[in-house]
């Protein structure tokens, strides 16, 4: 059994993690919708500007906290079943989790906060963070971010693509530049050195991260909106999701 001590020092210190890199990311952060004044601003090379503000990013962040809670989830079933100290590693995880778990509620839509299961949900999460149920609480983390994940990519599929077009047989083709033309290749063809060519009005199709260029995707929130989240060099695009303005350059991964 873990000291409730160090339970707390563990979790504390993860959470303080979440919160530094909280802070980095805070001060160009702003909500946003897609009819905001974002989609108008630009620097004076016609580009979007990386310091106008900066979108939260639901459908990255989910990725980002349900990776997190894979790895919470490996180290606590591996402590319980092999080897106890592992603890000390699924603990910190968790913590960064669950500060992330209850910045995700603030972002959510504020009717769906007041449910019988969100409010299930919340006392759940919380008292086996503070019980010290490391199995239990990694399960619902994941399942917390997994099903809200499922959630995003059905509304970018349903506003972005169409449910009459999900098996639009175009959706399996990608435009990719190969010594120095744009092509026109099946997705299952896509080469490892490949780059994708993305234009206003594409969808993405396979995941990805921006090489060159910037742009607007416009893609579902978690508060049940459209919204157009800017995308730099070195950013994640996922599938589902459309380019609104701009033209990307993107490495499959």
């Amino acid at each position: 059994m873990i000291q409730f001590g160090v339970l707390v020092s563990l979790l504390a210190g993860g959470m303080v993690a979440a919160a530094v890199r909280h802070y980095k990311q805070r001060p160009d952060y702003a909500e946003d919708s897609e009819y905001t004044a974002l989609t108008d601003q630009s620097d004076k090379k016609g580009t979007l500007s990386r310091h106008t503000c900066r979108v939260f990013d639901d459908v990255g962040e989910l990725q980002h906290y349900q990776q997190v809670a894979w790895y919470a989830l490996a180290f606590s079933t591996a402590s319980s079943w092999f080897f106890p100290p592992v603890a000390l590693i699924s603990l910190p995880l968790l913590g960064y989790n669950g500060y992330h778990y209850y910045r995700m509620l603030f972002h959510s839509d504020p009717a769906e906060r007041k449910t019988p299961l969100a409010i299930f949900e919340l006392i759940s999460n919380t008292a086996t963070l503070l019980t010290g149920r490391i199995v239990p609480a990694s399960v619902l983390f994941l399942f917390s971010f997994g099903i809200r994940k499922w959630l995003l990519q059905a509304g970018n599929i349903s506003n972005n693509i169409g449910l009459k077009n999900a098996i639009n047989p175009q959706l399996t083709n990608i435009w990719v530049l190969r010594d120095g033309a744009e092509i026109e290749v099946p997705v299952p063809e896509l080469q490892p050195d490949d780059v994708m060519i993305l234009h206003p009005g594409d969808t993405v199709t396979v995941p990805g991260t921006v090489i060159q260029g910037n742009g607007l995707v416009r893609q579902f929130s978690l508060r049940k909106y459209m919204k157009r989240v800017p995308k730099y060099t070195g950013d994640q695009v996922y599938p589902f999701t459309r380019i609104a303005s701009g033209h990307l350059h993107i490495q499959p991964c």
